[in-house]
């Protein structure tokens, strides 16, 4: 996963590097390609231990269900949908990393479009509710 990247996925980086909020980048098969500081508090890891995951792992690494407690596929959560429909989604569901605590979050992403609508990937910023 160490390919060369878009010149918009390296300046998506830079911006969630800076920015207080938590904030997850995926490319365009879903495959997390960074999650800045403030989001390593809800990963309870480091992105430099990490590194970067396929879909299938990072989407494994936390439990997502929604207001009413019914589980939400990795799909139909936030960042699958972005990807899916190449349009912003928001919504609010429960999440937990292994062995942590829940927490009742707002999700907002969107997609990362370029030139002729090539889509680079999805960012993704959440909080606490």
């Amino acid at each position: 996963m160490n390919d060369a990247k878009s010149i918009q996925i390296i300046l998506a980086r830079q911006l969630a590097s800076c920015i207080a909020t938590p904030v997850l980048l995926v490319d365009a098969q879903n495959s997390l390609i960074y999650y800045n500081e403030p989001a390593e508090a809800i990963f309870n890891q480091r992105f430099d231990e990490t590194g970067e995951m396929p879909a299938s792992e990072w989407t494994s690494r936390f439990t997502a269900v929604d207001d009413d407690r019914n589980p939400i596929p990795p799909a139909d959560r936030p960042m699958g949908r972005v990807l899916a429909e190449c349009a912003p989604v928001s919504r609010t569901m429960w999440m937990r990393v292994s062995g942590g605590d829940w927490r009742h979050l707002n999700v907002t992403a969107f997609p990362l479009v370029g030139e002729k609508g090539q889509l680079f990937g999805a960012m993704s910023i959440f909080w606490a509710i």
